[in-house]
């Protein structure tokens, strides 16, 4: 049962980061999706993003997140998103978002490699699609599964005073694996992405991230 509950603690870390990966998950009945030109992840070199985190106790931290390159994993090129502090990058494909965050830690827990799908534009409102993870501690692992749904599909959104249009919504619900059984954690988070901007907002049960400002570099 320990083990569960720093499994919900990766989870709940994991929402923080928006990296990149060469892996996906599929769902579907055969048909293709519509085209995508992968709006949602506009991370243009040198381009910039403002964010504020406001928790329970109205705790408040401003940070900015820089594109400031490429990098390369398995073959495959992503974008570097981030700052001092946080390693994060950014990878899309036919309208499927993916990241992956590098030895993501808590309490002597960490998930090497965290490969996740977060999002995709070119489905509608109501699709469900799963990412299975694994964290470790010493030699005991735990798994677990995320499920993306996009509850909302090109609605408007308000964020710190500003209308953004086309925004699609993600909710990611956590199960924890227990003797194979996936046992309902709960919702992690609802992550709210702007057309042409990327992440605008992130509410977690304890906190919301909130965009402050952007620029885009050509």
């Amino acid at each position: 049962m320990e083990n569960r509950y720093f499994l919900i603690a990766i989870l709940a870390a994991a929402t923080l980061l928006f990296s990149c990966s060469k892996e996906m998950s599929r769902e579907g009945d055969g048909t293709l999706p519509p085209t995508s030109t992968c709006d949602y992840a506009p991370y243009t070199n040198h381009s910039s993003f403002s964010y504020m985190n406001v928790n329970s106790a109205k705790d408040t931290i401003k940070y900015t997140f820089t594109v400031s390159g490429d990098t390369t994993i398995n073959g495959n090129v992503y974008k570097i998103v981030g700052n001092d502090s946080v390693f994060t990058c950014s990878n899309c494909k036919d309208g499927i978002y993916t990241q992956v965050a590098s030895i993501l830690t808590f309490q002597g827990y960490s998930a090497d490699d965290l490969r996740l799908t977060y999002l995709k534009d070119n489905v509608a409102a109501g699709t469900t699609w799963r990412d299975t993870i694994t964290v470790n501690n010493g030699g005991a692992s735990t798994s677990g599964i995320l499920e993306f749904t996009v509850t909302q599909k090109d609605v408007t959104k308000t964020v710190n005073g500003k209308d953004y249009a086309q925004v699609i919504a993600v909710r990611m619900d956590a199960y924890a694996l227990v003797l194979n059984n996936p046992v309902a954690v709960g919702t992690i988070s609802t992550s709210y992405y702007g057309k042409g901007i990327g992440l605008i907002e992130a509410d977690q049960l304890h906190d919301t991230t909130t965009i402050l400002s952007y620029t885009l570099q050509p």
